[in-house]
Order: C-alpha cells, then sequence, then structure tokens
C-alpha cells in the first residue's frame, strides 16, 4: 500500500514537474498562418473597450486581430521585447502590440502605416494587443514595407 502511494506522488509530482517546464518554456504562438477573427482600426478597438470592457473582453479576448493603423512609437527593447504603439487619436492610450526585438524590422519609424496580427490578450490601461508578428505587406503607398 505504501508502495503503490509512494509511486503515485512521484508519478504526480512527475507530471506536475513536466508540465511547469512546459509551461514556462512555451512560446507565443506565430499567427502569421492563423485567420484573423476581426480586422479592426486601433481606434475602434480602443473605442470598444472603453465603452463597455465586459462585453470587449467576450468580443476580443484570446482571438486573432489583424489591426491597421499608424505607428505612434516604437519604444526601446526591455528584456528583449519591442512594444510598438498604434495611434488611437487619444493621447493618453494606444494600442500596444508586443515583439521580440529579433521580429521588428530595423526600418520601423514613426508615422508609418502597418497591419499587424496578432493575439489580442485585452485592455491595461494602454495594452490591448501582444506578441504579434509583423505583417510584411505595405497598407498603401504611403506604407514602409515591412521586413523582419
Amino acid at each position: 500500500m505504501r508502495r503503490t502511494l509512494f509511486i503515485s506522488a512521484a508519478l504526480l509530482a512527475l507530471g506536475a514537474g513536466w508540465y511547469g517546464w512546459s509551461e514556462y518554456n512555451r512560446t507565443a504562438e506565430d499567427t502569421a498562418t492563423l485567420e484573423a477573427a476581426e480586422r479592426i482600426e486601433p481606434a475602434a478597438l480602443l473605442q470598444a473597450f472603453t465603452a463597455d470592457e465586459n462585453a470587449a473582453n467576450a468580443r476580443f479576448n484570446g482571438k486573432v486581430l489583424e489591426v491597421h493603423g499608424d505607428v505612434r512609437s516604437v519604444n526601446a527593447p526591455e528584456n528583449g521585447l519591442v512594444d510598438v504603439v498604434l495611434e488611437t487619436g487619444d493621447p493618453l492610450a494606444g494600442v500596444v502590440c508586443q515583439f521580440a526585438q529579433a521580429d521588428v524590422p530595423n526600418n520601423l519609424a514613426t508615422g508609418a502605416q502597418v497591419r499587424i496580427k496578432g493575439l489580442c490578450t485585452g485592455l491595461l490601461w494602454t495594452w490591448c494587443c501582444s506578441a504579434a508578428p509583423l505583417w510584411n505587406e505595405p497598407c498603401n503607398d504611403r506604407s514602409t514595407t515591412l521586413t523582419p
């Protein structure tokens, strides 16, 4: 009886350790091949969250969105991550898309029009979109072609 209990506890600990290790080492899913649930402008995304956060959470959270807009700023790398903030028309809020530094093209500049496809993680004041790879297609003739 004790032996069975010991083996069960050891297997449970081993399973919990494996699960913890796999979650710790999990990377963001590549959204380039996934179909976007919605295509939306940054201002409309912000408006949806500020009008009714619960409804917006139900509509957007955990879903792949394609956001088309102008780059307000590209923030310096922090722990290997770069924040690309899209203009919303509100100086206090923006749609923030977070990338690995290696995924952000060197020619990405303020004012460039971009399409970003990524997983929506909700509203945390200005944080709306994260872990999204850039699309390699320009939005129109004044756009910057983004090539990682």
